[in-house]
């Protein structure tokens, strides 16, 4: 790599998300409560039409409060290589209250991480382009406006997070807008998809968007180190995460729907083909002992997650220069029949 590449990645900002899912909506004709994340649109739901967008923007770590139906919601994640996080109180906490407590974990757990999208499932459809913008602006805070209205993720920086704490020492925070300071920068953009979907009712939030709305076409990244065998990608990271927020390897393979054995067969290869221990045991106890990071465990998920990063908005380059002649030719022949 040459020095004015290598400059480049350094400059990048890294950035990580909270999904605030943790609240349901109710269904005006039959009063029954639902998850709004939960929602579907073709082969995928809002929450994870969210998370492919904010992956495709850079976002890593992904955290996603959860409350309400948590555990539909995270068997659901299960796969999605996102750190979920659940808040027993979710009906006496605040979305500003659940956002920060994804926004806690992200600072004691990534330092590497300048600056914060912070979102519902509310906002299935914001564009790429827009998550990117909002991330490169040079600001501490910051609101998106389509049409004259304020929308999501707003975006905040790692100095921020003890301001908005005392935002809610200060009863402010009922939603994402009313957590963020008054002079936050409200920053115009070309994008309805920042705006809330806000009904109250399942088939008015199914009419308002088509499938070809919803998802991008795009590279499915999945990054794999591998020495003598593969042996580190987007689930051995999570598990680490987890291990590392949790304190314990059985609790990390229950949030990952994971069973135990399998857990330790993935630190085990880890550790095998790094030759170096990346959890540190401490045996005993029904629950198998206490667990957590090494330095060296830290250290690789650090490298790892900045790689992904990094490696996205190239992949997303290379996408658009190669596919995008191919991307026209669909857009401007959508049905081409094979004649018999």
């Amino acid at each position: 790599m040459n020095d004015s590449s290598q400059s480049k990645d350094e400059m990048m900002t890294r950035c990580a998300a909270v999904i605030v899912a943790s609240k349901p909506l109710v269904h005006q004709d039959t009063a029954e409560a639902y998850l709004p994340a939960m929602l579907s649109i073709g082969d995928v739901t809002y929450i994870e039409s969210l998370i492919i967008r904010l992956k495709l923007a850079g976002a890593m770590p992904i955290v996603v409060v959860t409350g309400f139906g948590n555990d539909l919601l995270e068997r659901h994640l299960a796969k999605m290589s996102v750190v979920c996080l659940y808040n027993p109180e979710w009906s006496e906490t605040s979305i500003g209250e659940d956002a920060l407590q994804g926004l806690d974990y992200i600072e004691k757990t990534c330092s590497a991480c300048q600056k914060n999208w912070i979102a519902t499932p509310h906002v299935p459809n914001v564009e790429v382009d827009t998550l990117i913008r909002l991330s490169q602006e040079d600001r501490d805070a910051l609101i998106p406006v389509f049409d004259g209205k304020e929308g999501e993720p707003v975006v905040v920086s790692h100095s921020m997070i003890p301001l908005l704490a005392q935002r809610l020492d200060e009863g402010y925070g009922r939603d994402l807008v009313d957590l963020m300071l008054p002079d936050a920068h409200r920053l115009p953009v070309d994008d309805p998809g920042i705006k809330p979907l806000l009904a109250h009712d399942e088939q008015t939030y199914s009419s308002r968007m088509t499938d070809g709305d919803i998802m991008p076409f795009r590279v499915n990244q999945k990054l794999i180190l591998a020495r003598g065998k593969p042996f580190f990608g987007p689930g051995p990271a999570t598990l680490l995460r987890l291990v590392d927020q949790c304190g314990n390897v059985r609790a990390a393979c229950l949030r990952m729907k994971l069973s135990y054995s399998k857990g330790w067969q993935i630190i085990n290869l880890l550790e095998k083909q790094l030759g170096v221990d990346v959890i540190a045991r401490q045996p005993g106890g029904a629950e198998g002992g206490s667990s957590q990071l090494t330095d060296n465990g830290r250290a690789l998920l650090r490298a790892y997650e900045n790689l992904v990063a990094a490696s996205q908005s190239h992949v997303n380059a290379l996408f658009e220069q190669i596919f995008t002649p191919f991307l026209q030719e669909l857009r401007n022949n959508p049905k081409n029949e094979c004649n018999d």
